[in-house]
């Protein structure tokens, strides 16, 4: 009897049991030889139909997402048109009149006094203007005092109320609602909400914005200080 044909079977046998699993590389292959013919088959035909569903769903995947992507910059430009509507009317022109005006023809030293006492007014009243608002909830508080020079600002800080030959100045105001102390290695500063206005001392009048969104010119500026105040 002989054995040879025998054990080579056997061999053949545990050879197709025990064989290892290859790494993850070479596994998408080993698997694909060890199925039978039908499964192939049926594998293939199962990629073509999610390959032709994919493909037909796409457009309308791209279509969903065209139409958000339209509703978020609707969302987002009305957003912007309404901030900027809240802008413009928190710095809506207020306008007084002072009392403090002097005669024509009056002497140099009675027309610088009238615009001294025009500028001691003028604080005075954007600090009213402020801590009304402050009450209403529309600015943050204590405001302390209000600080106002020229604007914009030069090197001898010098504004239309020291200047006879200007009849109309421009101010930067401050409301002031926190401070910090200087020492002799630091300048000090305040902290605050800050106010345009625009005086005639001619005739007394002038008017004063609070200054809302970015502090300087931008083509992402949403609103900008009105003319009236010298904008």
């Amino acid at each position: 009897m002989c054995l040879i044909p025998a054990v080579r079977r056997l061999q053949k046998v545990a050879t197709d049991r025990y064989e290892p699993l290859p790494d993850i590389t070479r596994l998408p292959a080993w698997l694909w030889r060890r199925m039978g013919r039908g499964v192939r088959i049926a594998g293939v035909l199962l990629l073509l139909v999610l390959v032709a569903g994919g493909a037909a769903l796409l457009p309308g995947i791209q279509e969903s997402r065209d139409d958000r992507a339209r509703a978020e910059a609707r969302q987002r430009a009305a957003a912007r048109a309404e901030l900027a509507r809240r802008l413009e009317r928190e710095q809506r022109p207020r306008l007084a009149r002072s009392a403090a005006v002097a005669p024509a023809g009056a002497p140099a030293r009675e027309r610088l006094a009238a615009r001294a006492e025009l500028m001691d007014e003028l604080p005075a009243t954007v600090l009213a203007d402020a801590r009304r608002r402050v009450r209403a909830g529309r600015l943050d508080g204590p405001v302390l005092r209000v600080e106002c020079e020229p604007f914009p600002r030069s090197v001898d800080g010098r504004g239309a109320d020291t200047d006879l030959s200007r009849r109309t100045g421009r101010y930067s105001c401050i409301a002031v609602t926190a401070e910090f102390g200087g020492s002799e290695e630091a300048i000090g500063g305040v902290i605050g909400h800050r106010y345009r206005a625009l005086v005639d001392f001619g005739s007394g009048r002038y008017a004063y914005c609070k200054v809302s969104g970015q502090a300087g010119p931008s083509r992402d500026q949403l609103a900008t200080t009105p003319r009236a105040c010298g904008g």
